[in-house]
């Protein structure tokens, strides 16, 4: 990997660390906040039973688009923590802010560390709070 790689895989794996606790949140609210109807004994008509039915179908849309969010965010994690294992010593502090695209990341700090051999993919990152060094 060259050096605009080695920066472009720091950068997805902070985004897809941030993305995966974010559809994590999103996900676990919406089944606090949000059940899925409960059927009723009967129907009064095809309406009231289609009403139901699309209510149920919004629920189980929305909880499998959120799976499929967080999915493909540890995709783009595991992706990236296994590249980065290939080429950050182990056991090697690496102290990283964010230079990326996402506004909502603009300054945010991170020690990510390998913890494995080389290519294992065993990397944690650990944001840092704004008094740390």
């Amino acid at each position: 990997m060259d050096r605009e790689q080695v920066h472009e895989t720091v950068n997805q794996l902070v985004e897809s660390e941030h993305d995966q606790r974010k559809a994590t949140t999103r996900l676990r609210d919406h089944q606090k906040a949000d059940e899925p109807p409960l059927a009723p004994n009967e129907f009064e008509s095809l309406e009231a039973f289609l009403d139901f039915y699309g209510g149920q179908q919004d629920y189980e849309n929305r909880v499998k688009s959120l799976r499929t969010e967080h999915a493909n965010a540890k995709q783009q994690y595991d992706k990236a923590r296994i590249a980065l294992s290939r080429v950050l010593p182990r056991n090697a502090l690496l102290h990283y802010t964010y230079e990326g695209n996402r506004e909502e990341l603009k300054g945010q700090q991170y020690d990510i560390v390998n913890v494995s051999a080389p290519g294992q993919g065993h990397v944690r990152i650990m944001p840092r709070g704004p008094t740390q060094a």
